[in-house]
């Protein structure tokens, strides 16, 4: 089922500490997830689509960090700009992912839910537009200020983090995949067979 591969993959956006080496891992998860996904609503194509975005910036992150602990001479400013331009990416990809959630909500009666998807992709676009500005290279004073804020940014985030799994597991419960949940019942071979003996008999007539 989509949702739980995606369930699955989200649960690697609870690590808010170091989230750069997770968020590429969680990326290529939930990848599989939204492609079965993504032929529902263009919220979740979308998703789909900025996903591989995510993941490529985020292994080029990585790259760039290991350059550094390989002794490569890499500035700070490329580096922070590179986190910057994946958690903006990751903004994104939560818009697509949080409008995919309302929209299909809406599609099966789930007002409740579709409240909930709506609330999860305001906070978590709030979250990681506000953690791509933190990791930006602002100076000294303004980056000692922003030092403060990592332990109340990593709390925050994974309490966003936690809102957005439990929302993906009301859609993993309560919707599933629609087309098995909500799909007609096919007949089986002897109503088929049946069917076609009528449909002959009808044409003989």
């Amino acid at each position: 089922m989509g949702f739980g591969i995606l369930l699955f993959g989200y649960a690697l956006y609870l690590n808010t500490i170091i989230p750069i080496y997770t968020i590429p891992v969680a990326g290529i998860v939930m990848a599989f997830g939204l492609r079965k996904l993504k032929i529902w609503n263009s919220g979740f194509r979308g998703a789909a689509n900025v996903n591989f975005a995510v993941i490529v910036c985020g292994l080029s992150v990585i790259g760039l960090r290991v350059a550094i602990l390989s002794g490569a001479s890499v500035s700070d400013t490329l580096t922070s700009a590179a986190s910057a331009v994946l958690f903006l990416t990751v903004t994104l990809f939560h818009f697509f992912l949080g409008s995919g959630m309302v929209s299909l909500a809406r599609e099966v009666g789930l007002s409740r839910l579709r409240s909930q998807a709506f609330f999860f992709r305001t906070v978590s676009c709030i979250f990681w537009f506000l953690y791509a500005f933190f990791n930006l290279d602002l100076g000294e004073k303004l980056d000692a200020f922003l030092v403060r804020l990592v332990v109340p940014m990593v709390v925050v985030g994974f309490v966003v983090g936690l809102v957005g799994f439990a929302v993906l597991f009301s859609c993993y419960t309560d919707i599933g995949m629609p087309d098995e949940k909500y799909a007609p019942v096919k007949p089986g071979f002897f109503a088929r067979l049946k069917q076609k003996n009528e449909e002959e008999k009808k044409n003989d007539d």
